[in-house]
């Protein structure tokens, strides 16, 4: 039924044809749009030669009249590749030229359009078998894939002299394998894929040179080449299945090794769309087995030696979240997935993973905060962008790990305490000038390239960060004998040799040569036997050390561009980790614990003041915007932004109980569900499935109306980079019901049971994917965790906010205090006056 559905919208937007030929155009030349946008990623393009075009209506009618493909880069400004393709591709006058000549260039932000991103990332990992940025596409006039890829070198550059060998590899396998769509063959960095365009070896080791077969093969090759990519479009169709197939479905597994491999797309690759939509109620088929059932899993996926999953190694807080709730969940939990032997395993997996992300390169060891991965499997060489709602998720996880793990059962918190330090200083970064606005509010990312010093021309990946052993030794030393003797026992702390510590094969441009990646080599322990000091001397040398590289780092360097743009999902992300935080700390640190809340509470107001227009839920229209970057973007909120405020929001409520942020977030869920949820069918069935509605539950990522029927509307709920959005969802739905009256409450539960419901058929097949959704599952058969306490009650409130997270849990206040919260609402004397002061105090 869908397929007959795109087949005649193919028919509808592209009639036969015979080959392309060259059409006169009624159209201006090209003119370079970047500058009319709101992101600065695209904005920082606008000086390039490239004549970039917006993806709207206007331009994808001039890519049909002139019957021109479309090149569409996606990419985000943190990213190194990124920087590295403008640089090379971008500024290169030949490559402009031919691009603007042969295509109709578009440039995508993705932190801007993450439905976009999704839809064909999906699209690079089942062709190429590997995803990531920046993200390289031929598409047809009306968006169909032909052909994509991730970093391609520039022409006339060392890397694409180096990148040859293996693209031309890439190329071969694609002729060879008859360059179908979808063929699967696994392209690394610098490779391509997906495309019938023949396997010419020497024309695949450069942009400009892929660029131009892809024109050779539209010119000599349309018919086929339209063919092969409305194929595959559908198969991302089917792709785009997961939680349409309800409860009770099942799913056709393609072969054994696709029903094992653990990459998202591939597991949505081995199933096919149901030719039914299936009515779904609370119950289903889904039970605390699965957790048992990904735990092994998770487990067999482990990497004992070095801890974390797989190479690269990304922190993957999700899959840390879930590990470290087992331990925490309701005993029957425990049963099923084998015991407290089981239980222990799944936490010293976390643990384990984390003490590893701490200590390795991941972590900025002078300043503060988190870079993306680590390409190697020891986390000792990071991608060094910093992506601030990543960071937040850590915090989170780092904050479950010391509050359930390192201080031990019955123990108090202390300062001393394992993961205090990394907590406190995580939620520093996060309220600190590098990350949080002047007006409120948080920033999304901080690149990977700088220049090294004041006055250089030209950015290096990891400048900021990176160290000369000669170098280390005079900021550390200075030429004394004791302080000599300190930048020697930093340098054996942090591994700084004489020749650098970057593996060759992770240099293989000698872009590293004898710099320094510092991670932690020793602990004080080892040192001490070492230099024949106490442990204590160790550490203050180690202190002695950081300071002053920190402080030569801030003067001499230049620190990374931001991208300052305020986007509601990431600071959703922030706002639930601050207020976690300050309600944990506040016993142990209050001026911390105020400084994070104020921090929390001003962003929430900031996106109320700037990016909310919403005065009820009867307006069919979208009254949330996506970011803020000087204003308001035009791009309407998708449903993460959502979630993710509404969770912030909801534990805003939880460490306040300022009633104003639970109004809002309820507020917030009645549109999401309006403007993304799908539905369940009433009984008897009324309405047919489609590819924009299953009637099956849980929320998709975008609204029913597209610029093009091509752009997929997808419903996910698979945990990648952070938790998934139907994951939180769910959660936001459990804690709303529990929170709200009865009457009213009971409809949010059964919402959140359909939400978790609605991926039962992928849960089933491949619980290690859906490890988010599996904490709803524990919610959905053994309740949400309701706690009342009297708002005077210390030790009640204490050990409230210091347990660390397990199933879905509510915190109600009983009494006249909390009942004098609710007429100070009423009276509109009290929260929402405060939150009207704090935009005024703010200069709003």
């Amino acid at each position: 039924m869908m397929r007959a559905q795109l087949e005649q919208r193919q028919q509808r937007h592209h009639p036969e044809r015979g080959a392309a030929t060259v059409r006169g155009s009624v159209f201006p030349d090209l003119q370079n749009r970047a500058g009319e946008s709101g992101s600065p990623y695209v904005r920082r393009h606008a000086d390039t030669p490239v004549a970039w075009q917006m993806l709207d209506a206007a331009t994808l009618a001039r890519a049909t009249a002139e019957n021109k493909p479309i090149y569409m880069h996606i990419g985000f400004l943190a990213d190194h590749h990124c920087h590295l393709t403008t640089q090379e591709s971008f500024s290169n006058p030949a490559v402009a030229a031919f691009l603007n000549t042969a295509f109709i260039p578009i440039l995508i932000d993705r932190e801007e359009r993450p439905d976009l991103d999704t839809i064909y990332q999906n699209y690079s990992e089942a062709v190429n078998a590997t995803g990531g940025w920046p993200l390289n596409l031929f598409l047809t006039p009306d968006l169909y894939p032909i052909f994509g890829g991730t970093y391609w070198p520039g022409p006339g550059t060392e890397h694409s002299t180096a990148a040859a060998g293996t693209a031309a590899a890439a190329a071969a396998a694609a002729g060879a394998n008859g360059g179908g769509a979808g063929g699967g063959e696994r392209g690394e960095r610098g490779g391509g894929g997906g495309s019938a365009m023949g396997g010419d070896e020497s024309s695949y080791n450069d942009f400009l040179a892929i660029a131009k077969k892809i024109h050779k093969f539209w010119v000599e090759q349309e018919e086929r080449c339209r063919r092969e990519a409305f194929e595959m479009l559908h198969k991302l169709q089917d792709f785009a299945q997961e939680g349409t197939f309800g409860a009770g479905a099942t799913l056709a597994v393609a072969s054994t090794a696709a029903a094992t491999n653990a990459t998202p797309a591939a597991a949505a690759a081995a199933v096919t769309a149901p030719t039914s939509a299936v009515v779904l109620e609370d119950g289903g088929d889904l039970d605390l087995d699965q957790l048992d059932e990904a735990l092994g899993r998770i487990s067999r996926m482990f990497d004992p030696v070095e801890y974390g999953f797989g190479t690269p190694k990304f922190p993957n807080p999700a899959r840390l979240s879930f590990l470290l709730r087992l331990a925490r969940f309701p005993a029957e939990v425990g049963d099923v997935i084998g015991g407290q032997a089981e239980v222990r395993k799944a936490e010293a997996m976390a643990v384990g993973t984390l003490r590893r992300i701490r200590d390795g390169a991941l972590r900025d060891h002078l300043g503060s905060g988190f870079m993306r991965f680590s390409a190697t499997s020891d986390w000792s060489m990071p991608h060094f962008e910093k992506i601030v709602g990543e960071n937040a998720l850590l915090l989170g996880v780092f904050l479950d790990a010391w509050l359930g793990y390192s201080r031990g059962s019955g123990k108090e918190m202390t300062m001393e305490d394992e993961f205090a330090d990394v907590v406190l200083e995580l939620g520093d970064y996060l309220t600190s000038s590098v990350v949080q606005a002047d007006k409120g509010g948080f920033v999304t990312s901080e690149a990977a390239d700088s220049f090294y010093r004041r006055g250089d021309r030209h950015m290096r990946e990891g400048a900021f960060y990176t160290w000369t052993r000669r170098e280390f030794d005079q900021v550390v030393g200075g030429g004394s004998g004791d302080d000599d003797h300190t930048s020697s026992v930093a340098a054996a702390y942090w591994n700084v040799q004489e020749d650098g510590n970057v593996p060759q094969d992770q240099d293989p441009f000698d872009e590293f040569i004898n710099q320094n990646v510092l991670s932690v080599n020793a602990d004080a322990a080892e040192l001490s036997k070492q230099f024949g000091a106490p442990a204590s001397e160790i550490k203050r040398l180690v202190t002695t050390a950081r300071d002053r590289l920190r402080a030569h780092r801030e003067k001499e360097r230049v620190r990374p561009a931001r991208d300052e743009k305020i986007v509601v999902a990431t600071n959703g992300m922030v706002i639930a980790a601050l207020a976690r935080t300050a309600a944990a700390v506040r016993w142990l640190d209050a001026v911390r614990a105020d400084r994070y809340l104020d921090a929390a509470r001003a962003a929430a107001v900031f996106i109320k003041q700037n990016l909310w227009s919403g005065t009820g839920t009867d307006s069919k229209t979208n009254p949330l915007r996506r970011f803020f970057w000087s204003k308001p973007s035009e791009t309407p909120a998708f449903a993460d932004d959502y979630a993710f405020l509404i969770d912030g929001l909801l534990d805003l409520y939880t460490t306040t109980f300022e009633r104003v942020w639970l109004d809002w977030a309820k507020q917030l869920q009645d549109t999401q569900t309006l403007l993304f949820y799908d539905t369940p069918f009433p009984k008897p069935l009324s309405a047919s499935p489609s590819p924009r509605r299953a009637y099956s539950g849980g929320f998709y990522s975008t609204e029913a109306d597209t610029l093009s029927p091509t752009i997929l509307r997808l419903k996910s709920g698979m945990d990648k980079s952070q938790p998934s959005t139907n994951a939180v969802s769910a959660s936001n739905l459990f804690r709303l019901g529990s929170l709200l009256p009865k009457e009213s409450g009971e409809a949010y539960l059964l919402q959140a049971k359909q939400t978790v419901n609605a991926f039962e058929a992928e849960i089933l097949q491949y619980p290690w994917l859906f490890v988010s959704l599996l904490n709803g599952v524990v919610t959905a058969r053994l309740g949400v965790k309701r706690v009342e306490e009297w708002r005077g009650d210390e030790e009640g409130l204490r050990w409230f906010y210091t347990s660390p997270r397990a199933e879905a849990r509510v915190l109600v206040l009983v009494g006249e205090e909390a009942g004098s919260l609710n007429r100070e609402k009423e009276e509109g004397t009290g929260l929402e006056s405060k939150v009207k002061e704090l935009a005024v105090g703010e200069g709003r």
